[in-house]
């Protein structure tokens, strides 16, 4: 009967081969678990084979090497040596010994050091099907003690299928097939909310390998994901059997892991840890914040818990500058557009309203205007609910809805600090925007959001909260509509030919083109199609005829009829113009400005 053999000094361990696939790697739940450097934790799987058997590599971080040659599949003989990370296991069949004499050829590479690996028993071991387990701790740095390991009823045919992928393999696979690397988990220092650092970073030297534990780690490569995929937040959901872990990427939810509720447990205590959070509440809605240091940059995350069916659910905002546009000019914005936004931001009074939905990139776009302007000679001041980004040179206020402070209670406080620019997060209600219009006619320019579709419905969205058309006509000077839309991912993209109802949809802007672009999917993207998102902007100036307009209680067709006589672009043009470069696809933009 064939076996996997491993010698370690004088110790020696078999695993006979029955017929069940027979797992390797770092996790408890294979049949053979080896602890050691480079050993992912579904490393590989031997499974027979109708010709007798072999090794498959199962997405593994490091690779699975025979006889010194890498391979992602190979047929086993008696005496092939299988290399996974710094251990070695050698293949041994008796039967095999006769028919082939000797073991093929060892490479070079073969004589290369390696890890043996350590044991708990010295006696052959047979396997008796799925739960049949043979344990080899104490190797690598991320071991555990033996009581600490919990053994999952995973079914060792569907691992051999490749139905399961274990969650830590699976981000690695992400990261691995990201192009944005410029750091790596070891390198992720967690801070608590104190700023005090609780998990200093792995290449500092300030986790011992017993320190190392699993849901540490597995933290650590989860924010390393979210990083490197771009993701806005990070969703740890509980369901009957399972933990989910789902990115936000591009605006569209993709299931990145699942893992066991043991492990989501665990991942929820360290993460109220670092949030100062009581951890004996589990049946209410609890919010806070920590932050990870990553080679001398800091990143903040917002988290929030609300109790579930099957548990607490757990989402963190991540709250990454360097994936956002900071300044006018990377909007990736038309040119006559960039110059309004550009002089309007540098005036000494009025309104520049931004609408659209939650998550368009409203406060994104706003904050880049504000950052035109020289804080060195102006006074800003910004009052948000919460505080989500730092602006240098500015004073920036957080709501407290508990003490009362509300927006428009903030925004009288603030007139009497003497300010040249204010922002005001959000307009709710009449008293919040009477308070920030009458700042505007006085002698302050204010920046703010507002609910609505686009640029014509955000003026009667105004008259609706009770406004008065003075108001609105005198103390708007910008209205920007706001959409993302996700951009094709240049290394996928496909070219197709338009059909006449599409080129008849984009009217001028599909005029003379030959070619749509079409989402692939690829690794790279996540086999989503796109990477990135940029925006789609609509700006309405206020003018004078459209001013007389919006005093007469308009229609939108009055609005429109004014717009048509100047240069007005809707989202759907502007999306359309994309679409015709070669940036997005159609039906993207139909999706996030279809109807407008």
């Amino acid at each position: 009967m064939p076996f996997l053999e491993s010698r370690g000094g004088s110790r020696s361990v078999r695993v006979e081969l029955t017929g069940d696939p027979i797992t390797v790697g770092r996790s408890s739940e294979n049949a053979l678990v080896v602890d050691a450097d480079g050993v992912s934790r579904r490393h590989c799987v031997v499974e027979r084979t109708e010709g007798g058997w072999q090794v498959r590599d199962l997405a593994s971080r490091n690779g699975v090497r025979v006889n010194g040659t890498r391979t992602d599949r190979s047929d086993l003989r008696n005496g092939d040596r299988i290399q996974v990370g710094l251990a070695e296991l050698r293949f041994i069949d008796p039967a095999g010994a006769v028919a082939h004499p000797g073991p093929r050829t060892p490479s070079v590479q073969d004589d290369l050091p390696t890890a043996s690996l350590p044991l708990e028993r010295e006696t052959p071991r047979k396997t008796k099907g799925p739960a049949a387990k043979v344990a080899l701790p104490g190797m690598g740095p991320g071991s555990a003690s033996r009581d600490e390991r919990r053994t999952l009823d995973v079914d060792l045919n569907e691992v051999a299928a490749g139905k399961l992928e274990d969650a830590e393999d699976r981000l690695e696979r992400i990261c691995r097939e990201s192009p944005l690397r410029s750091f790596e988990a070891r390198d992720i220092s967690l801070v608590d909310m104190r700023g005090q650092v609780i998990h200093q970073a792995a290449s500092l030297g300030g986790e011992r390998p017993e320190e190392a534990r699993e849901s540490v780690r597995l933290f650590r490569l989860l924010i390393l994901t979210a990083l490197r995929t771009r993701a806005s937040d990070v969703h740890v959901e509980p369901r009957v059997d399972k933990g989910a872990i789902r990115l936000r990427v591009d605006g569209l939810m993709v299931l990145a892991a699942e893992i066991s509720l043991d492990l989501f447990r665990r991942v929820l205590g360290m993460i109220k840890i670092l949030c100062q959070i009581d951890t004996s509440q589990k049946a209410q809605v609890q919010d806070g914040h920590f932050s990870a240091m990553i080679q001398g940059r800091r990143v903040d995350f917002r988290v929030s818990l609300t109790p579930a069916m099957h548990g607490q659910k757990l989402v963190i905002r991540v709250l990454d500058t360097s994936n956002a546009p900071t300044r006018l000019h990377e909007l990736g914005v038309l040119p006559w557009m960039y110059e309004k936004l550009r002089t309007v931001a540098a005036r000494d009074s009025g309104m520049v309203l931004a609408c659209g939905p939650t998550g368009s990139g409203k406060t994104t776009t706003l904050y880049a205007c504000l950052r035109e302007i020289d804080v060195n000679t102006r006074n800003a001041i910004t009052i948000e609910d919460p505080v989500e980004y730092h602006l240098d040179g500015c004073t920036q206020i957080p709501i407290d809805h508990k003490q009362g402070n509300t927006f428009a209670n903030i925004l009288r406080s603030v007139l009497r600090q003497d300010p040249d620019v204010i922002f005001v997060g959000e307009i709710r209600d009449i008293e919040t925007a009477q308070v920030a219009m009458q700042a505007a006619m006085t002698g302050h320019l204010v920046y703010s959001t507002v609910h609505s579709k686009d640029t014509i419905g955000a003026i009667f969205r105004l008259l609706d909260l009770g406004v008065e058309s003075y108001l609105v006509a005198n103390a708007l000077n910008l209205i920007v509509a706001q959409r993302l839309c996700r951009s094709l991912c240049e290394r996928c993209r496909r070219a197709e030919r338009p059909t006449s109802a599409q080129l008849m949809r984009m009217g001028k802007a599909g005029e003379g083109m030959g070619v749509v672009h079409v989402p692939a999917g690829c690794p790279a993207c996540l086999q989503t199609g796109y990477f990135g998102r940029r925006a789609l902007l609509e700006l309405l100036e206020f003018t004078e005829p459209l001013r007389d307009v919006v005093l007469k209680r308009p229609t939108i067709g009055d609005i429109r009829a004014v717009l048509a006589q100047g240069h007005f672009v809707t989202l759907q043009q502007f999306g359309y113009q994309l679409v015709a470069e070669g940036c997005t696809s159609l039906d993207e933009v139909d999706r996030v400005a279809g109807g407008e």
